[in-house]
Formats: C-alpha cells, sequence, structure tokens
C-alpha cells in the first residue's frame, strides 16, 4: 500500500511544517528544469503536487487517513484468511479411519470322547455292561465326527445377536435405505457449511466484516493524474502567439486605473499561460488573460484599484501556481494621484518564490 505520506517521505502524524518542509525539499531536488530526463521528472512532481494538495488541506487528509485504515483492515483479514487451513471441496466426504476388526477367541475342543471312553471302562463292570459299553460306543463315534482333523484349522465366530432398537452390528454393511438416507445427509450438510461459510470466529470478534467496505480497484492505489502534454493551442483553439502579450479572445477589465503590474519571466525556462485575477469576497474573477515567453517580461496597464493575485501554468510541465495577493491602490496627493506599480518575478525552481501550488479548480 503506498499513501500520499510515502510519496512526500514523512510519517503520518507530520505536523504541516514538515510536510511543507519536505515538499520544498523534493521539488527542488525532482524538478523537471534540473533534469535532463523531462518525463520522469514531471511524472514525479505530478505526484508531490497531489500529495501536497491532500497533506495540506486538514479535510483531504483526514479522508486520506480513513483510507489508510480501511486498507490495514482489509490486509490484516486477507492475512487471516490465507492463514486458515483449506476446507474440503464440496461433494468430498472425509477420510475414515480403519479400525482394527477383534479376532474371535478359538473355542474350546470338546472332550466328551474322554470322559465317554472312562464311563464305558467303569460300566464294564457293572451288570449292564453291554447296554453302556453300546452308548458309549454311539457318544465316542458322535465325538470324533464332531473333532477336525489334525492338519484343517477351524475358525468360530460368534454370531451377534442383532439389537431391535439400535444400528446394526460393527462390521455389518448398512440396509440400502439407511445407506441412501446417511449419504443424503452427508451432502446436504456439505452444501450448508460452504453457503454460510464467514470468517473465523477471532477476525469477526476483531473487525466486524458489515462494517468494512470491499476494496475497488480504483481505490487499492492513489488515484494518478493523467499524464501531461504541451497543448499546440490555447484553450480558444488559437495558436499560442510568438511573443509575450494579452491572448485573443480573451476579455480586458478592470482598465479603469492606473496602476501596472509587470512578469518578469527572463528566469523560468518554460513559456506560462498567466491570468490576473480579481479577488472580490470569495469569488476569484480573471481580468487580463497573457501569454509569456520564457526569457521575457510583459506589463499589464491600466489596472483599477482593487484587491489580486497572479495564476499562471507552466506550459512544459503543466503545473500551476498563484502568487501571494496584493493590492492596487491610487492616492490622491496635492500633485496628482499615486499609483502602484508592481513587479512579479518567477523562476524555474521551486523556494525562490512565494508561489504555491494550486488545483485546476482554482485557475478559472
Amino acid at each position: 500500500m503506498h499513501t500520499h505520506y510515502d510519496n512526500l517521505k514523512v510519517s503520518r502524524d507530520a505536523p504541516q511544517e514538515v510536510i511543507r518542509a519536505a515538499y520544498k525539499s523534493l521539488s527542488q531536488k525532482y524538478h523537471p528544469d534540473r533534469h535532463a530526463d523531462g518525463e520522469e521528472a514531471n511524472r514525479i512532481m505530478r505526484l508531490l503536487n497531489v500529495a501536497y494538495d491532500v497533506l495540506s488541506d486538514p479535510g483531504r487528509r483526514a479522508e486520506h487517513d480513513q483510507w489508510i485504515v480501511e486498507q490495514e483492515r482489509i490486509e490484516a483479514m486477507r492475512a487471516r484468511r490465507r492463514e486458515a487451513p483449506p476446507r474440503p471441496a464440496p461433494g468430498t466426504a472425509r477420510p475414515q479411519t480403519a479400525r482394527p476388526q477383534a479376532q474371535p477367541r478359538q473355542p474350546r475342543a470338546a472332550s466328551g470322547a474322554s470322559g465317554t471312553a472312562g464311563g464305558a471302562k467303569a460300566g464294564g463292570a457293572s451288570a449292564q455292561g453291554a447296554s453302556a459299553r453300546s452308548a458309549g460306543s454311539k457318544t465316542s463315534q458322535k465325538a470324533e465326527e464332531a473333532r477336525p482333523s489334525r492338519g484343517e484349522k477351524t475358525r468360530f465366530r460368534p454370531k451377534p445377536e442383532p439389537r431391535p432398537d439400535g444400528p446394526p452390528p460393527r462390521g455389518q454393511p448398512l440396509p440400502a435405505h439407511l445407506a441412501f438416507l446417511l449419504y443424503i445427509a452427508v451432502g446436504a450438510s456439505i452444501v450448508v457449511l460452504l453457503g454460510d461459510w464467514t470468517p473465523s470466529a477471532s477476525s469477526t470478534a476483531d473487525t466486524p466484516v458489515a462494517l468494512v467496505k470491499p476494496a475497488r480497484a480504483e481505490e487499492a492505489f492513489p488515484p494518478q493524474p493523467p499524464r501531461y502534454s504541451r497543448p499546440a493551442n490555447t484553450p480558444r483553439g488559437m495558436p499560442w502567439p510568438s511573443r509575450s502579450g494579452y491572448l485573443a479572445g480573451y476579455p480586458v477589465l478592470n482598465s479603469n486605473g492606473l496602476s501596472t503590474v509587470t512578469v518578469d519571466n527572463t528566469r523560468n525556462l518554460s513559456d506560462v499561460f498567466l491570468k490576473l485575477v480579481s479577488i472580490e469576497g470569495d469569488a476569484a474573477i480573471p481580468v487580463r488573460t497573457s501569454f509569456v515567453r520564457s526569457g521575457s517580461m510583459f506589463t499589464m496597464e491600466n489596472i483599477a484599484p482593487g484587491r489580486y493575485d497572479v495564476r499562471y501554468r507552466s506550459l512544459d510541465s503543466g503545473e500551476i501556481f498563484r502568487s501571494e495577493r496584493f493590492d492596487l491602490k491610487e492616492i490622491q496627493e496635492a500633485n496628482g494621484t499615486s499609483f502602484a506599480n508592481n513587479t512579479l518575478t518567477l523562476y524555474s525552481v521551486m523556494g525562490k518564490s512565494k508561489s504555491v501550488t494550486i488545483t485546476e479548480s482554482e485557475f478559472p
């Protein structure tokens, strides 16, 4: 995130004196007249002018500070979202860990053969020996049939008894209709979770999402002014004159006085488009419009008494400046009338004159 404070290389809590000093220092360093690479110098100067216009105005500076706070909140939310664990894609179930299956207990071998053989020997001494031997031989035959051979391994798994009010035993598959309902429930849960997804509780507790306005592409960076190129004609569509003087098509007002204003452009490397502006309360009215070539001087005569300032545009860089306000007075004396003869000197390097930069809206 790049701010106007970064352009002027000052901190966010810098006072106006520091901001003004930083602007003057950077203007002298990057002024196009001091660099052969005019395009890059013009771009840097435009950034400095925009930054100074914003930070020197308390209202616009407060709006810029609020914009910085909102951008920092948005960046913090994005960082927390990047650190959050990824969520499963729609339609995929969570993997289940296979559980080891319990081994069934081996049944004990029947021991009826040995017991029966002993009973047969005891009965041989009794009076009922024949019937006992017959019963013992039948029991032994059944035991021998039930006993497995030595090379054969037999495992017995007890059959689980189903519970009438519970799910099927472990290891048994679900009935088809229950499995179908389970799949539907899992899919519906995933859809609901994805549809109602919101940032984590920690992020919503720190910064309410409803109060943060989404950043648009044009708000991500400070707006940049369009690239300037020197116009071939005047704003009225006429070619620029070959020498300094009033521009054709513009009115000449306040011409019933004796005072004069001389514009000295001999120390400036750029031609200027200049206006003498009359200040009447809150209104600024241009009364003289002229073109002053670099290295020349031009005098505006017969100006009526009043309060004025001079506003001019450098045709090489596109920057607009305003001079300090001054009063033109006429005083009746015994020997005649005294009047003002003011001279305004323009410089290529900022800081030598008391002119300040202004915006397009302040250049009537």
